[in-house]
């Protein structure tokens, strides 16, 4: 894990999100979890050595946050926006997340199939405690404001720790990494991305890529309304949404995250369908 601040810690090298966590004075406050079984067992540990394990924390429901809890079943109480406990575990583009988890892990982490837990616990140990719009946790030293952040999911929140001046955004924000939009509201993202603005942070956890400042907030923002500009062209040509697939990449901007490079025109794919049900109105807004 990588020291960010004298008490939080980050992946950022790793396939799946980057998560984290902070030591208080009272305790370990978890940050999302690992999507492969050896390194949520081995951030565990990690963890343990630095205090008890009080609380875990998630950003957003898609599987690359969430997986991990289930190796910190019993140890922690889960918090998460209201939103994320209703999606919780749920099928990955039809299919189970049992059965998506083991494809992972065989591809990405075979040493760890070994430690998957039975089909019955993809589905238990739901997040104890849920809120609405914000939520503060304090924790010996340590406060935590936990800010809903609508916009690449419709439960989003990111995790603001004033004393450490660090903002753990979740996926807002992609670092130096392609965007995903495939369940996304952009608007609602745009306006999310106003408010990290606001707190006065020094570093950022994005979800995905490198530590990086509040300086890269308004290319993320860039970003999100080239994607959006692109698609809108499309439409005002007559391109069908085939036929916006087959035109609009963003390949050549952005590498895919860590272990995820083949799936580059996949998630192309994914990002125009979305845009372009978006912007006719076909998909409801977060807010």
């Amino acid at each position: 894990m990588e020291r960010v601040t004298n008490n939080v810690y980050a992946a950022t090298d790793i396939r799946g999100c980057n998560p984290g966590y902070v030591v208080t004075s009272k305790g370990v406050v978890v940050i999302d979890t690992p999507q492969l079984p050896t390194k949520a067992v081995a951030m565990r540990e990690e963890a343990l050595k630095k205090g008890s394990l009080r609380y875990l924390i998630n950003t957003e429901h898609h599987i690359d946050h969430v997986f991990g809890n289930l190796f910190f079943a019993g140890l922690v109480t889960g918090i998460a926006h209201e939103q994320v406990l209703k999606d919780f575990w749920v099928p990955v583009r039809g299919v189970d997340i049992y059965s998506y988890a083991t494809q992972i892990t065989k591809k990405d982490d075979p040493q760890g199939l070994p430690l998957l837990p039975k089909k019955e616990a993809f589905g238990a140990d739901l997040p104890a405690i849920t809120f609405s719009t914000r939520l503060t946790l304090r924790l010996g030293d340590h406060v935590f404001e936990l800010y809903h952040t609508p916009g690449h999911t419709r439960g989003q929140i990111a995790v603001y720790i004033p004393k450490e001046r660090v903002i753990f955004s979740g996926d807002t924000i992609f670092c130096e990494c392609q965007t995903w939009f495939h369940s996304a509201d952009p608007e609602s993202w745009l306006r999310s991305l106003d408010l990290l603005r606001t707190l006065e942070a020094d570093q950022i956890i994005p979800g995905h890529g490198p530590v990086c400042t509040k300086d890269y907030i308004l290319k993320q923002s860039a970003f999100i309304r080239e994607w959006m500009a692109a698609v809108a062209v499309g439409l005002a040509k007559g391109w069908s949404k085939e036929e916006c697939v087959q035109r609009i990449s963003f390949l050549d901007r952005f590498p895919m995250d860590v272990g995820q490079a083949d799936m580059g025109p996949q998630v192309q794919r994914l990002n125009v369908e979305r845009l372009y049900d978006f912007l006719l109105g076909k998909t409801e807004r977060f807010s």
